[in-house]
């Protein structure tokens, strides 16, 4: 959506995307589905790539259920990339979020940190700190919602299995 990575956020406009969500919501909808069954999450990166901010694509309160961010610590893993705390990565869109909806629920639908704080060393013992405040952060912030990010892609997400994820919890 707020992004330029996925075939859906190329050559389309925020309109493109609104009356698109609303038509499918409206056939889901319209076919008396348990609400407790299916929910709507209308999920933005933390930051804006491109030429259209999240609020561009904001589809209304009366089609979601939820407001989701994905947001990553990229550390030092690639070249435009630095170590960045929860806060820093989720802070603003919160905020913004905050600003279009004060009554949905917050999610972070996915998230992830690598272990790469400096150089192009690993540091299993920075990966864990920043997921302890992670869950520290989580509860302060009420958010309601969380979906690990576990595979290896960017860089060294997964915390069981992939590069170095399973030696992380050997330690701790």
């Amino acid at each position: 959506m707020n992004g330029n990575w996925y075939p859906w956020s190329m050559g389309s406009t925020p309109q493109d995307f609104i009356e698109t969500w609303r038509h499918i919501h409206d056939i889901f909808t319209n076919k008396s589905l348990n609400s407790t069954r299916l929910q709507w999450i209308w999920c933005v990166n933390n930051a804006d790539v491109g030429s259209y901010t999240a609020e561009h694509y904001w589809v209304g309160e009366n089609y979601i259920d939820w407001m989701g961010i994905d947001g990553y610590n990229f550390g030092r893993s690639q070249s435009w990339s630095s170590w960045l705390s929860p806060s820093q990565v989720f802070d603003n869109m919160i905020i913004r979020l905050q600003n279009l909806s004060a009554t949905k629920p917050i999610c972070i639908n996915e998230y992830a940190s690598t272990s790469i704080r400096t150089g192009n060393i690993s540091n299993i013992t920075a990966k864990h700190d920043w997921l302890q405040q992670f869950c520290t952060y989580m509860n302060n912030k009420q958010i309601k919602m969380t979906s690990y990010f576990n595979t290896d892609k960017e860089t060294d997400w997964a915390i069981f299995g992939g590069i170095r994820g399973d030696s992380m919890w050997t330690n701790y």
